[in-house]
């Protein structure tokens, strides 16, 4: 469109008035198109970007920041994680030991069996200090067992609970793993619009440099027009003085062009082409 409305200094002088004002309307239209895309450009289009630009970043910066977060509590749930395994395999190990070890008896025969034989100390149910040592011997032997069964029962329940909480804090590392994955796939994600708005951002810098070179040379157009329109008022001014309205429009000023192109050219010019071309009117 731009080349369309272009005309050098030899264009111009082929154009009449009226051509002259019609191509200076659509130059004018043009230029005024051309700063309406400008403006849109710079108050728009690239406000929009820069502050697409600046919410992306926001939100990467968010996820990175979460993913930093996400980082220092693995790392801790994998230091308790660890303690627990470590207290997990000394509680196995001593149940391996106690287990092997534990009476055939049942718990309840236990008591029964201290509490007959506390109550002979008790009553005073023996013959001698032999028999009382036996009998005593009996009660720390069933009280031995007794607590041998009672230190495993608690340990198996330590060791349950532990394996509970161990199945805890590996459920907590794998939802943040998966949170931690989601979060690296959003930041592919945001990069990858990132880089989207950043080359829009370069096409649309490139279409408004072409703009500004296609916006520069329709204001020298348009001062161009504007200075032959000039030139031609005043021939118009001058030609309606001095011989009214007799001659056909524009016709002194057309004299006064071929006056010059003869000039240019090294032709010989009339006395009248001479003092048309140099009178302190023109």
């Amino acid at each position: 469109m731009y080349d369309s409305l272009s005309a050098d200094g030899k264009a111009l002088e082929a154009l009449n008035w009226d051509e002259l004002v019609a191509l200076k309307r659509n130059v004018a239209a043009e230029l005024k198109s051309l700063t309406d895309r400008l403006v849109d450009i710079d108050r728009n289009q690239i406000r929009n970007i820069i502050s697409g630009i600046r919410e992306q970043k926001g939100v990467l910066d968010s996820a990175t920041e979460r993913t930093r977060q996400i980082r220092a509590e693995v790392d801790k749930h994998n230091a308790d994680l660890l303690a627990v395994s470590e207290k997990m395999s000394q509680a196995k190990n001593f149940l391996s030991l106690m287990e092997a070890r534990l009476p055939q008896e049942k718990e309840e025969d236990l008591q029964a069996t201290i509490s007959a034989n506390q109550a002979l100390i008790d009553n005073k149910e023996f013959k001698g200090e032999r028999e009382k040592g036996e009998i005593l011997s009996r009660v720390k032997e069933a009280t031995m067992k007794m607590e041998a069964i009672k230190a495993t029962r608690t340990i198996k329940n330590q060791y349950a609970q532990l394996a509970t909480e161990s199945a805890s804090i590996s459920g907590a590392i794998k939802t943040l793993n998966d949170e931690h994955d989601s979060l690296r796939s959003r930041g592919a994600e945001i990069n990858g619009k990132l880089d989207r708005l950043y080359d829009a951002k370069r096409a649309l810098a490139a279409e408004r440099d072409s703009h500004l070179v296609a916006y520069e040379g329709m204001v020298k157009q348009f001062d161009a027009l504007n200075a032959r329109l000039d030139e031609m008022s005043v021939m118009r001014k001058r030609q309606r003085e001095e011989y009214g309205y007799n001659l056909p429009s524009d016709a002194l000023f057309k004299v006064k062009e071929t006056a010059r192109k003869k000039l240019e050219s090294g032709s010989k010019l009339t006395l009248d082409e001479l003092k048309l071309l140099y009178s302190e009117k023109d």
